[in-house]
């Protein structure tokens, strides 16, 4: 059995102090964090700490870090920056070691007297031995020990990882991603990193059983070559997917504003992409949108793609998006044409590739043949599914038939059990001018995704997804001889 961590008592704390709770039902910070642990019911000790009262929400409450009887396992500060120092000072006096500072007001200000601050709590962190995640930042988000005082209430727990120097990146991607199905082993919220830094975080998640897929958003890095050595060992085993922020000027000058860090240049980040073989992404949904690929896919043999469903011109643009993503449309066998062509009819549909079956989406069994003998040919690797979702007015189409749900199910059982061993997502295609067209594909995303069908909401995030995940591996075997 591996040694316990020294950070493992920071994640799975048996007891929590929030420094700047408050009996004031209109304070915010430390009050909204202990009364979200209440909520979730932490299972350890609560210690509100305030000197100006006695009891807080129903917990005796403590003047100091310092007079707390049994010293807890993580303190949480959440007060002006200027009192800041002197709680660091307590915590070091009672033997407090893993602190997050949720305060700002230090040297991301860009005002002498932040900096100043920044380099006194720098000091004392140096100098008491303390493990600190902040300050600026929203903390630690770890479902499974329900130390969640921030973001989605947690509904479970799940591979996946998310390091960010963002806290507001941080909450939303915790409820995007929790909504789709993807849910997460540890959410590091770590801003202005004066204490723990990003490789340190990365040391402890590559040794983590619960993570397996690690995902990041990063504004500047410090220790460049231990992160470049970090990312390419971990990168083999566990996917690191990064989107990397400021890398314009506008950017960059964003960034020093927000964490006080170094953006650094783009060509330099694009050279560490290049050599580390990390996912490069750049939003919080298309960290989802590759994350689910990793979770549920097993990878191609390439990246020759069938295109099925379309319509007309979207066929067309299908393609086009498919091969601007790096993915191939390859042209089926004269015989697989020929079988489809005995049920597809001609008029306004093609079975080259994309397949335009779109009007199949209604008909089980005419959808399962032409999936079924479209996948079999040899030609393909992976499939694209461009799923239309119809509108209420739609007397003709799927949306009122009922076999769309049989459809569905269809789609779900093909995608996770189909017999070729062929990766199958799902892109969905609504129209824009049905009134429920937007909720349809709220549901319908959501459906799949739960169901464990990678499922995008567009075809450019289906092909680009695919693409990064299909490039991860090759890269993986490109490099499979490297030290």
């Amino acid at each position: 059995m591996p040694e316990p961590h020294e950070l493992d008592t920071m994640f799975y704390p048996d007891s929590v102090a929030v420094v700047g709770a408050s009996a004031n039902p209109l304070s915010w910070g430390g009050t909204s964090f202990l009364s979200r642990l209440q909520k979730l019911e932490f299972p350890g000790e609560l210690y509100p700490v305030n000197p100006r009262d006695t009891e807080i929400l129903g917990l005796k409450a403590y003047p100091s870090v310092r007079s707390i009887p049994n010293p807890p396992d993580l303190a949480i500060i959440a007060i002006p920056a200027s009192a800041v120092p002197q709680v660091l000072k307590d915590c070091v006096a009672n033997g407090v070691k893993n602190v997050h500072i949720f305060s700002s007001g230090f040297a991301e200000t860009g005002l002498e007297e932040g900096r100043r601050l920044d380099e006194e709590i720098t000091a004392i962190i140096q100098k008491g031995g303390l493990r600190v995640v902040g300050p600026n930042c929203m903390g630690l988000y770890i479902p499974k020990s329900k130390l969640a005082y921030w973001g989605a209430e947690p509904t479970g727990s799940g591979p996946v990882a998310f390091l960010s120097q963002s806290g507001g990146h941080a909450e939303m991607l915790s409820e995007y991603a929790q909504d789709l199905g993807v849910y997460f082993s540890k959410v590091i919220s770590f801003g202005n990193a004066r204490g723990l830094q990003a490789v340190d975080f990365l040391e402890y998640l590559a040794q983590d059983p619960e993570t397996s897929i690690i995902t990041m958003y990063l504004e500047g890095i410090r220790e460049g070559n231990r992160f470049v050595q970090l990312i390419k060992s971990i990168n083999r085993t566990k996917p690191v997917i990064i989107w990397k922020g400021g890398l314009t000027e506008s950017g960059s000058r964003a960034v020093a504003s927000h964490t006080g860090s170094l953006a650094g240049e783009e060509r330099m980040w694009d050279a560490f992409f290049t050599q580390t073989g990390a996912v490069r992404v750049n939003s919080l949904q298309e960290i989802v949108d590759v994350v689910m690929a990793f979770l549920y896919l097993q990878p191609p043999r390439g990246r020759r793609t069938l295109l099925i469903g379309g319509g007309g011109g979207n066929s067309v643009a299908m393609a086009d998006i498919c091969n601007q993503e790096g993915l191939e449309v390859p042209h089926l066998a004269e015989e697989t044409r020929q079988q489809l062509n005995t049920f597809i009819s001609l008029a306004g549909n093609s079975a080259r590739n994309p397949v335009d079956a779109w009007m199949l989406q209604n008909n089980v069994d005419l959808f399962r043949r032409a999936l079924e003998l479209s996948v079999a040919d040899p030609v393909i690797d992976l499939v694209i599914l461009d799923k239309y979702i119809w509108g209420e007015d739609d007397d003709e189409g799927p949306g009122n038939s009922q076999e769309a749900e049989k459809v569905g199910d269809f789609i779900i059982d093909f995608a996770k059990n189909n017999r070729f061993g062929k990766p199958v997502v799902l892109a969905l295609n609504g129209r824009l001018n049905a009134p429920d067209s937007a909720t349809s594909t709220a549901e319908l995303w959501r459906k799949f995704a739960l169901a464990g069908v990678p499922t995008y909401i567009s075809q450019q995030s289906a092909s680009r997804a695919l693409s990064s995940f299909i490039g991860y591996h090759q890269f993986q075997q490109k490099h499979a001889g490297d030290l």
